[in-house]
């Protein structure tokens, strides 16, 4: 068993040894595989329900690796496991340390985020900034130390749409993606979302075809999410809602699509 995860790791590009990854302290392969399989889950594919499934087979392998500890945190919709997560975390954050505690530590703020948006918007409001501007400076140092980390350099790009808007991170997008990296699916599909927010809807439609037939053979939320997107920003309400329902039929948990439906019933 364990020789077949460890040629998984490998088939997917995330063993450790030459690519340029933050180490993760856990032992075990297995933890290691369902860890990174749970980024590409709700990354590349936007399948939530998916990911949370392969954080919790995750966490049979190595119940006490905080840092997947911290992810389960993220996705879970259980109120009360983020919170039980929460506290955790914090009483045994000093477990760990370097890169991947800097790691854990934006996470953590990023999961009292979601807990606080839940019990004080006032307060969220007030995490929201500490909690990005903390991921700001981590994922930085994170991402350029570990080029070959996607899933970092996806949450990344996502904290500087956040703070600086789209043309800010869509410049750094193309600074810091080389090579294979413009057909990640979660990057391409990102991208594709920020040129549309700029105008630049013939640019934002080529990728979304584009991530279309990277994952043509895979029954995903993804590339509908894309779409739905791009069309709420086109102001296209029909071509939109039929394709955040499309998403919502292959993953009910897609949050990015269930954000999404609540904008698109608000149109005229």
């Amino acid at each position: 068993m364990k020789v077949f995860f460890i040629l998984l790791i490998g088939m997917l590009g995330i063993a450790n040894g030459s690519a340029q990854r933050l180490p993760l302290t856990t032992p075990s392969d297995s933890c290691k595989y369902y860890y990174y399989r749970g980024w590409k889950n709700v990354l590349d594919d936007g399948d939530y329900s998916s990911s949370e499934q392969s954080y919790r087979k995750m966490m049979k392998f190595d119940p006490h690796f905080l840092l997947g500890i911290s992810l389960l945190g993220r996705i879970s919709t259980n109120p009360r496991e983020r919170d039980s997560i929460e506290a955790i975390l914090h009483v045994r954050k000093s477990e760990i340390r370097n890169d991947e505690r800097m790691l854990l530590d934006v996470f953590i703020e990023l999961l009292n985020l979601t807990n606080l948006r839940a019990k004080d918007p006032r307060k969220a409001n007030v995490q929201r900034e500490k909690a990005f501007k903390l991921a700001e400076k981590n994922l930085r140092k994170i991402t350029h130390a570990y080029p070959d980390d996607e899933h970092t350099k996806s949450e990344y790009i996502e904290v500087l749409h956040y703070r600086y808007g789209a043309r800010v991170a869509l410049d750094s997008l193309h600074t810091l993606v080389s090579g294979d990296e413009s057909e990640n699916p979660f990057l391409l599909g990102y991208a594709a979302g920020m040129e549309a927010e700029l105008g630049m809807f013939d640019e934002a439609l080529q990728k979304a075809q584009r991530l279309q037939v990277i994952l043509k053979d895979q029954r995903v939320p993804k590339p509908h999410t894309v779409f739905a997107d791009i069309y709420f920003k086109m102001g296209k309400k029909a071509e939109a809602v039929a394709a955040v329902e499309k998403a919502l039929r292959l993953d009910a948990g897609c949050i990015d699509a269930q954000r999404l439906k609540v904008k698109i019933d608000k149109m005229n």
